[in-house]
């Protein structure tokens, strides 16, 4: 196959072999949504560009007008990118809504200026070919003056959603759309221009156009289109924000029960209850979402990291949960996942495991393995280089006053994030030793490792036996959070006082979307997981588990200096549950915001429910789940994610271990 793909390059070129490369992505990703297409009709439509202009000029417009707002991309027409594109970003809108093009380009060096004109360009296009005046209007308004209306105002985070789309960028976020917006929602309720109905119907109409082609916008599995919607927060002064608009986009989503886009709210232990009612009767829905992110946790961490104070209050995320600055960051928070079983396998399989008296002995030689894999994980990293990006480098603060790209650390912050995987797998590992090898002596070491390189085989009581162990990650237990936060400070320890590339800091968190992906190749381990067997999902227990226990658990880990990129509380919980026991669960989710925890998601369903739909999923079309930091309908996921997700509701009810 390497061979096969080699001789195309030879033969047409590095840049058409990016061309195929990319159809047949959209040929993929088109078939496996019911929207046949062949491959040679797929290859014909894709082109690449190597300018704007060029692109803008090229992109098949649609006509997908609705009644208040045009929106369309082209997903065959992309620009041609020689390194990789920054992207799980999100652009500061608000800023795009109270300058026009003429004001940015006012600011900007010729090289960006071409940029300018040809969004001007593609705007005009647009202008031609709708029909409805007040769309025309409000497009063509952004070239030479600031957002007048609520509906304006939604067209240009439209349009500005759309130039990122069409133009290869992945993952795009939409920022903190209650505060945002709410100036023109109220302005235009006062001067009697709309009504709370009106805005409640654009809201809808703006989530649709979003939603479509989420196929087509999804990154790594249908539904992972990063299109995060963030509400609430803490200001400077310590007070709550939220107003009508926050409950009225959570009131839109619940109603729509689309996946796509999703919303993280902001709490801290100043929202009202009454929001927290809101958000839970939209989770009980199965939807996935809002996701919780916990101001009184996250700021001072961000705070302390080195952000400045004047920016951190207006944070926003990455596609799944990752705190960033909004419009200041070319932060690249999901840019490699660490793996903490790769350093432990290669330890086992290199080290004379007799040697080993103790558990303190066997961790410190991991670590050892643990240093010199962050070593060369950080060396792979910093090879990556980024394609310069005018239009990012436009909409992102500092690039334009420093002159530099945002590609080559024009931004205010540089910083790189990682995500990790399999801590929960370590950490249930060395308990499991401890136990068996080194208290009570039913094996030794290198007896148990022989068991695990058998994948357990002949050793179904004892598999069972350690499935059924309580003594694991997640369980509020002193020596379980002294283990897990001594691991997460070697790894903090590292990357301290280290530079990227760019100027920036690095950054991790213990939450990650490849909890199957990384999973493939490590073999069975000590936790009584067998070959290729999914790692732990984020910061959740594999044994059944109280909430409260599992967020007095989180809520302990250490999250201070580099380690808050993204840390998520993940359980399943009963649709019946949440009904029956919504007030109390109301009150559990208030208390567990002053307990401390990061960020929380939770899935609701059930898994009779689950079942069913596996065995008959045209009879569930529209059910929608969980799946790491995005929600998505079932039927869409491939059936290893199919098979974990009903797996972890079986568990959650005790039905399995």
């Amino acid at each position: 196959m390497i061979k096969y793909k080699q001789l195309i390059k030879d033969i047409i070129g590095d840049k058409n072999f990016k061309k195929i490369y990319i159809s047949r992505i959209n040929y993929r990703k088109l078939n496996n949504h019911n929207k046949k297409i062949s491959k040679i009709t797929a290859i014909m439509k894709t082109r690449l560009l190597n300018d704007y202009d060029k692109l803008f000029q090229l992109v098949k417009l649609q006509k997908k007008e609705g009644r208040y707002f045009y929106y369309s991309i082209d997903f065959f027409k992309q620009l041609y990118y020689e390194h990789y594109i920054i992207g799980n970003l999100m652009v500061d809108y608000e800023k795009f809504l109270e300058k026009s093009l003429k004001e940015y380009e006012k600011e900007t060096s010729n090289e960006y200026n071409d940029c300018i004109n040809a969004i001007k360009n593609f705007i005009d296009r647009e202008v031609k070919l709708v029909n409805n005046e007040k769309i025309k209007q409000n497009l063509e308004g952004i070239k030479f003056k600031s957002a007048n209306s609520f509906q304006e105002a939604l067209q240009r985070i439209l349009c500005l959603n759309q130039l990122l789309w069409q133009t290869g960028h992945y993952l795009n976020g939409l920022g903190r759309l209650d505060k945002i917006l709410f100036r023109y929602y109220e302005r235009d309720l006062n001067n009697n221009i709309l009504t709370y109905d009106d805005a409640r119907e654009m809201i809808k109409e703006f989530l649709e156009m979003l939603h479509m082609d989420y196929y087509f916008k999804s990154n790594s599995l249908a539904g992972d289109t990063g299109q995060i919607i963030i509400l609430g927060g803490e200001d400077k002064e310590g007070s709550y924000l939220c107003n009508e608009l926050t409950y009225m986009f959570i009131d839109v989503i619940k109603e729509m029960q689309n996946p796509d886009p999703k919303i993280l709210l902001r709490v801290s232990k100043n929202t009202p209850k009454k929001l927290i009612e809101k958000s839970l009767d939209c989770i009980k829905t199965g939807i996935g979402c809002p996701l919780f992110a916990n101001d009184d946790v996250i700021i001072p961490r961000l705070i302390e990291f080195g952000f400045d104070r004047n920016d951190v209050f207006n944070y926003g995320t990455a596609a799944c949960w990752e705190p960033f600055i909004t419009g200041k960051s070319f932060d690249q928070n999901n840019i490699r996942s660490i793996s903490f079983m790769k350093p432990w396998q290669k330890m086992l399989e290199n080290e004379n495991l007799n040697k080993f008296s103790k558990s303190e002995e066997l961790t410190n030689a991991y670590y050892d393995y643990l240093e010199k894999y962050l070593e060369e994980f950080k060396s792979d990293v910093d090879k990556i280089k980024f394609t310069k990006d005018p239009l990012l480098s436009i909409f992102t603060d500092n690039c334009l006053k420093n002159n530099k790209d945002i590609s080559e650390g024009g931004a205010k912050y540089n910083n790189y994030g990682f995500t990790g995987v399999g801590l929960s797998n370590l950490v249930n590992s060395i308990l499991m030793v401890d136990e068996y090898v080194f208290k009570s002596k039913k094996c030794t070491l290198e007896e148990f490792y022989n068991i695990i390189k058998n994948n357990y085989k002949g050793q179904e009581k004892l598999l069972q036996e350690i499935r059924e162990n309580k003594n694991k990650y997640g369980k509020d237990k002193i020596n379980i959070l002294n283990l897990s936060n001594d691991i997460i400070k070697r790894v903090s320890t590292f990357f301290e006082n280290k530079k990227n590339p760019l100027g920036g800091k690095y950054k991790f968190g213990l939450s990650a979307p490849s909890y199957i992906d990384e999973s493939k190749e490590c073999p069975a381990s000590f936790d009584g997981r067998k070959n290729g067997e999914p790692f732990g999902v984020h910061i959740s227990c594999d044994v059944l588990n109280g909430y409260t226990e599992l967020v007095q658990f989180a809520a302990k880990l250490d999250y201070g200096d580099n380690r808050f990129n993204g840390n998520v509380i993940d359980f399943f919980v009963s649709p019946n549950f949440i009904e029956d026991n919504f007030d109390k669960f109301v009150d559990f989710l208030m208390a567990s915001i002053k307990v401390g925890f990061f960020e929380m998601q939770m899935n609701v369903i059930s898994s009779k429910k689950l079942l069913e739909a596996r065995k008959n999923p045209e009879k569930f079309p529209n059910l929608i789940v969980r799946v790491w930091g995005f929600s998505a309908y079932f039927n869409d996921l491939p059936e290893e994610y199919k098979e974990y997700i009903i797996e972890r509701a079986l568990r959650s009810e005790g039905k399995i271990v």
